[in-house]
């Protein structure tokens, strides 16, 4: 099963089977203890079907992870989703007792922890030991008793848990709205920022602006052939926004890269083909020939116009290593 099927079984999908109109019969004593082992049992069956080891299966530390997801955090959220990606991606069972349990830990937070670290669901709706014998029921560990079938088990996760995941759904949309505005904003900042670079820099001497609106200047004018859509070519780049922050450099890493000149931004694509091998010039990429308004990585923000020293080492060379992938960031 992959990572990502693991999470929207355990974090949320679980609390939502179809269900029938039949009232549970349980042998459990409260609602609270009812909903908690339904739950349990549908995230044991969901975990059952991982390869996990005894540690990693440890039903007292995901339970104890459980009960702590209710106070966690976005931060806590991001900590237990990382750890379990890393492990999940790694395929290999913990290596001793403690990191086996720490994974069983995260599993348990990562149940309620992505809810509760957005909408408020109390504590006291759920209780820990009815939890864990759910669990022991679906991964056929401890007493291992079935206390409520599978019909009552949907219709009580279904009950509680569909107008949250309904409120859940309605926050993060309206947060993804104030991000999109807030994005939105600062784009139109670093658009019309650009605009003002672009048109004072044209006026220097050496600049040359295109029809698209691409800007350029020679360093150095090279003597080889030219590139054309169709060619390979080796360069090394060092790319920054307006401001000197430096995205993304071959230089600095001190080797140069290979890729297809119809692979990168519209602006590589323009002036890449100007060039002469040997040649080693400035562009200045307006940011609708670049990534347009929306970011692009962590390091270059929607509407940014920028910068790139490229020199071009060769055209179509003979592949000593697979090429790497166009600069993006």
């Amino acid at each position: 099963m992959k990572f990502t099927q693991l999470l929207t079984l355990v974090a949320l999908v679980s609390f939502f089977a179809a269900c029938g109109d039949t009232d549970p019969a349980s042998s459990v004593a409260s609602k609270e203890a009812a909903r908690s082992y339904s739950l349990g049992f549908n995230v044991g069956t969901s975990l059952a079907k991982l390869e996990l080891n005894e540690d990693e299966s440890n039903s007292a530390k995901i339970t104890e992870g459980f009960l702590d997801g209710f106070d966690t955090d976005s931060a806590g959220v991001a900590e237990t989703m990382n750890k379990l990606q890393v492990r999940m991606s790694g395929q290999t069972p913990s290596a001793d007792k403690a990191a086996g349990e720490e994974i069983a830990y995260h599993f348990g937070k990562s149940i309620m922890g992505p809810l509760t670290s957005v909408i408020e669901i109390p504590k006291t709706d759920f209780d820990g030991p009815a939890f864990q014998k759910g669990l022991e029921a679906a991964m056929g560990i401890g007493e291992g008793a079935i206390l409520i079938d599978s019909t009552g088990r949907d219709s009580i996760l279904q009950l509680y848990m569909e107008p949250k995941q309904r409120e859940y759904q309605a926050v993060m949309m309206e947060k993804q709205k104030a991000m999109m505005a807030q994005q939105e904003a600062a784009a139109q900042v670093n658009i019309e920022t650009g605009a003002a670079f672009l048109a004072e820099n044209k006026e220097k001497p050496g600049i040359v602006t295109t029809e698209s609106g691409l800007q350029y200047e020679v360093v150095e004018p090279g003597k080889g052939a030219q590139p054309v859509a169709e060619d390979q070519v080796k360069v090394h780049y060092h790319g920054t926004l307006i401001d000197g922050t430096v995205f993304d450099s071959s230089v600095d890493r001190g080797e140069p890269t290979v890729f297809g000149v119809g692979q990168v931004i519209q602006g590589w694509q323009e002036g890449l083909v100007l060039m002469k091998e040997g040649a080693k010039y400035r562009f200045y990429i307006p940011y609708d020939l670049a990534y347009g308004t929306n970011p692009a990585g962590p390091k270059i923000p929607g509407g940014s116009t920028l910068i790139f020293d490229v020199e071009l080492i060769e055209i179509n060379p003979e592949p000593e290593t697979p090429a790497e992938p166009a600069p993006t960031e």
